[in-house]
C-alpha cells in the first residue's frame, strides 16, 4: 500500500503518522515535500525540513534519504519499534472512521492491505483493529453476515483502538488524536 495523501480532500497528515508510515514502509515519498511545505505554514521549522519542502518529489530517493532528519525538526523522530508504528497508523485509521472521514469499505481495504502485504513479525495482527482484516473479504465480496454486522464489528474494533469508551467521545488513554 502506498498512501498518496491522507484522508478525503487531501488533508495534510501530522508529521507523527507521516514518520510511522515511513517505518512501516506505507508512505508515497513523493507527497512529502508537499505535507512538509505545509508543515513550515503552520508554524514547524528546520533546515531539513526546509529542504525537504523545496523538493519537487519526483526524486523519491532524495526525499527518503532527507525525510528522517526533516521529520526530527519537528520532533517527530521515525518509531525505533515497528509494533509502536503499527499502532500510531492503526489508531489514525480508527479515528478516521470513527469521525466518519472514511468509510468502512476504505478501512477494511487499508487494514487488510497492511495485515496481509507488509506482516513479518506479527506487528500488524497485535493491534485492536487488526482483527477487522478478515472481514474485508465478506465486505467486498457480498457474501456472510450482513453490512449491518460487519459495521458493527469494525466500529467496536475501532473503539479498542482508540481506547474510546465514554459517550462523550474522550479518549480514556489521554492520547491526542492524530487527526486533530
Amino acid at each position: 500500500m502506498r498512501i498518496p495523501h491522507y484522508a478525503p480532500g487531501g488533508a495534510i497528515p501530522p508529521p507523527r503518522l507521516v514518520a510511522a508510515w515511513l517505518k512501516t514502509g506505507v508512505l508515497d515519498g513523493g507527497t512529502a515535500p508537499l505535507w512538509a511545505a505545509h508543515w513550515i505554514a503552520d508554524g514547524l521549522d528546520g533546515e531539513a525540513l526546509r529542504m525537504l519542502a523545496g523538493l519537487d518529489g519526483s526524486d523519491t530517493r532524495e526525499v527518503y534519504d532527507l525525510l528522517p532528519a526533516a521529520l526530527d525538526d519537528v520532533q517527530a523522530p521515525i518509531p525505533d519499534d515497528l509494533k509502536a508504528a503499527v499502532q500510531v497508523v492503526y489508531d489514525d485509521l480508527a479515528a478516521l472512521y470513527l469521525a466518519a472521514k472514511i468509510d468502512t469499505g476504505r478501512l477494511l481495504t487499508e487494514v487488510e492491505v497492511l495485515v496481509l502485504g507488509s506482516d513479518v513479525d506479527g506487528a500488524y495482527l497485535e493491534p485492536p483493529l487488526a482483527s477487522v482484516h478478515a472481514l474485508h473479504d465478506e465486505w467486498t465480496g457480498g457474501w456472510g453476515r450482513p453490512r449491518k454486522e460487519l459495521k458493527a464489528l469494525v466500529h467496536q474494533a475501532c473503539l479498542k483502538q482508540t481506547n474510546m469508551s465514554a459517550p462523550d467521545g474522550h479518549s480514556a488513554s489521554g492520547r491526542p488524536p492524530l487527526t486533530a
